[in-house]
């Protein structure tokens, strides 16, 4: 896909792209699967990481889940008066149209999911959306390659990086490696999951189920 302009936000003073020049959307192993990373963390990230945990107390956006989902969600980042959010929003709609070849990029839910120690989400899909998109805005300090470190995996036997040892059985769970700034997307349909995060200070990610037009239904019934 050629350029295309796709205007700026304002963040401390200065416009910031939404889509900066220059920047690649890459495969993972699986085509169905891409990553693309920005680096403008130092920019957008203190902003939306202090709204992100001041908006956890918000009874209007936000919610604790236990059980299945261990761990706190703030929902509709387009309501957040903050344009952090309202930039990485931008992008996954963006991300969505050029992946998906899409002229528009509808969010039928968007969500920041907080995690602290002990915090995780059990094998899930999304089957309001035809593709998810999480972004990573905070995953905690050391090595983020290993278990307890709250990775964000695939564990789905349509995947071949998910079948190792023997398709088409599930016998390797794996995922993009990811850091601060990086976005994926991913057929919503597509099982994944977190796994628990045992890292000090809080592990954050922000995600968004979108289709090229609205569907019907409340989206927040369904994401449980």
């Amino acid at each position: 896909m050629g350029p295309r302009q796709t205007g700026s936000i304002e963040i401390g003073g200065c416009a910031v792209d939404v889509w900066p020049a220059g920047t690649r959307i890459d495969d993972w192993f699986e085509p169905s699967i891409k990553v693309v990373h920005f680096d403008d963390a130092a920019t957008v990230h203190p902003g939306l990481i202090a709204r992100t945990l001041a908006l956890e107390g918000d009874a209007t956006l936000s919610r604790a889940f236990a059980g299945h989902i261990g761990c706190s969600k703030i929902y509709h980042l387009d309501r957040w008066g903050c344009p952090e959010a309202d930039l990485v929003h931008a992008r996954a709609r963006e991300l969505f149209k050029r992946v998906v070849v899409a002229p528009t990029a509808v969010v039928d839910l968007s969500w920041a999911s907080i995690y602290r120690q002990g915090d995780y989400c059990l094998p899930h899909a999304h089957e309001r959306a035809l593709a998810s998109v999480v972004y990573f805005l905070a995953l905690g300090a050391g090595d983020l390659d290993g278990p307890g470190r709250g990775r964000f995996c695939f564990a789905d036997p349509r995947l071949k990086a998910c079948c190792q040892g023997k398709e088409p059985v599930m016998t390797t769970p794996c995922g993009p490696i990811v850091r601060d700034g990086t976005m994926i997307i991913f057929p919503g349909q597509l099982v994944h999951f977190v796994d628990v995060y045992r890292l000090p200070g809080t592990r954050i990610s922000m995600s968004w189920n979108i289709n090229p037009a609205a569907i019907s239904g409340d989206p927040l019934a369904a994401a449980g």
